[in-house]
């Protein structure tokens, strides 16, 4: 029985590594859709894409502050960018996402953000 939960845990961890949609925070029905934007990379051979995404975008100004933040993979197979948020995000009125991708892949990732 010990060794059955060891295994679904070791295995949660290794398809919860490749799944590379990701969020931070939490939506509710008052929520605004701040920004959506598609990043589409060809793929390089033998180097990767790091991508950073911010918002708001140069020369535009944010008066609402972040509640959530979704980032989809639209490859079906997980190959896409792993994201990260480096800096801001709910609670904040800016946010910064490193999008990494993969070696030889290229990215195609949907950035959604919301805030009231």
């Amino acid at each position: 029985m010990r060794s059955l939960l060891i295994l679904s845990v070791v295995l949660a961890v290794i398809l919860g590594g490749h799944a590379y949609s990701s969020s931070w925070g939490r939506r509710t029905n008052s929520d605004y859709l701040l920004s959506r934007q598609t990043e589409i990379r060809n793929p390089i051979k033998n180097n990767y894409w790091n991508v950073n995404v911010e918002f708001p975008r140069a020369g535009t100004v944010n008066y609402y502050n972040i509640s959530a933040i979704f980032v989809y993979d639209n490859f079906k197979n997980s190959s896409g960018a792993a994201p990260s948020l480096w800096s801001g995000g709910p609670g904040y009125r800016f946010a910064t996402i490193n999008l990494r991708g993969q070696v030889s892949r290229g990215i195609n990732s949907t950035i959604e953000i919301w805030g009231r």
